[in-house]
């Protein structure tokens, strides 16, 4: 079998300037790690440290890859796209345009899952539960709105940008209050993502949770990680360091009342915004008991200490399966070659996550 071509596209800078825009930046582990797993798959891996729109283009001329494993956000020369919601789909329009097979969602799901407000759109339609909202379009409407987003979201009430991700604006002033909690929340993120749309939601001061969704047609759905109750608001601060308190993760059983309703839910998102291969949701507790979808990943990260790597590792399947895993996933969507490593690991960790909730039962 001839060795498979993997475009492998992420957005890379040294570890000490992943701040800010550049937080989801892949780190030099995880990129080294994810190169290592593709080759241990005798394949070849073609590395693209994504920088413009043009430079993709002609790495694929150039290579001609049979496959784009895509982790990058965006173009490091336009680094508003790493969280503004458009880098995303922009990569996958340049592979659709060039006829690249490429791995996660299509461009209309990721438009979907960069930006909130399309997400809350399309999962309200479905009757998924979703919190109250408002979308401030527009810096010279900010003021006016004030009183329309009191009468549709009302207080208390939480602030982040529509598009992306990052966490970028999110923070414990994130949390309004009142009428001068809500100005001033609004000044700040002008004055941070500039006329880019703002969302508003109701704010839901229960815990947090977080679950995966990989596989096509009937996908599975990982086991269901709750945060610590102390995570009030998970901002960049919190993200960077929340695995080093893995120990107070608790997974919640899918036999329990709010995790079968988890489980349930990530399944109704997955359809509900034509996902494909892999997503990560996070969910939160209101006061009325319900849980709430609140954020819809679509390109999760593969990071080793990241809550995806927890999951897997809670499934009794090991980061270099659940990799392999999610190649298995995509090439069979496609119908490329698999080789029979690839598909002797594939097939384990499929038969350890479709095991999941019956081990749980029993």
């Amino acid at each position: 079998m001839t060795a498979l071509r993997i475009l492998f596209v992420y957005n890379w800078v040294p570890d000490e300037e992943r701040t800010e825009a550049f937080k989801e930046c892949a780190s030099t582990k995880t990129v080294q790690r994810l190169t290592a797993i593709f080759q241990s798959y005798q394949m070849e891996v073609i590395p693209l440290n994504l920088f413009s729109k043009e430079q993709l283009a002609e790495a694929i001329n150039l290579h001609e890859p049979n496959l784009a494993f895509v982790i990058a956000e965006g173009f490091l020369d336009q680094p508003e796209t790493l969280y503004d919601g458009s880098g995303a789909l922009s990569i996958r329009e340049v592979l659709e345009n060039l006829e690249v097979p490429y791995s996660h969602s299509d461009v209309e799901t990721m438009q979907s899952c960069r930006n909130k407000d399309i997400t809350y759109e399309k999962l309200g339609q479905k009757e998924v539960a979703i919190p109250r909202f408002f979308v401030f379009s527009e810096r010279q409407e900010d003021i006016e709105n004030i009183d329309r987003v009191e009468y549709v979201v009302g207080y208390p009430m939480f602030l982040k940008p529509c598009g992306g991700g990052c966490s970028i604006g999110i923070d414990e002033q994130s949390i309004v209050r009142n009428r001068s909690d809500l100005i001033s929340k609004i000044e700040q993120l002008r004055d941070m993502i500039g006329d880019q749309p703002i969302l508003a939601e109701t704010y839901l001061p229960g815990r947090e949770y977080t679950v995966g969704v990989i596989g096509n047609g009937v996908p599975n759905v990982l086991p269901v990680v709750a945060f610590p109750e102390a995570f009030n608001v998970r901002s960049q601060e919190v993200k960077a360091v929340e695995h080093q308190s893995r120990s107070e993760f608790e997974i919640i059983p899918a036999t329990s009342p709010v995790g079968a309703k988890i489980k349930d839910t990530a399944m109704q998102v997955f359809q509900a915004l034509g996902a494909r291969d892999l997503i990560r949701l996070d969910l939160r507790e209101g006061e009325d008991g319900r849980v709430y979808v609140i954020d819809v990943n679509g390109t999760p990260s593969l990071s080793l200490t990241g809550s995806l790597a927890f999951m897997a590792e809670n499934s009794n399947v090991q980061y270099p399966e659940f990799i392999a895993y999610f190649l298995f996933v995509t090439l069979s969507r496609y119908g490329l070659p698999i080789n029979e490593h690839l598909n002797e690991n594939a097939m384990k960790v499929s038969t350890y996550l479709q095991g999941i909730f019956e081990n749980q039962i029993a």
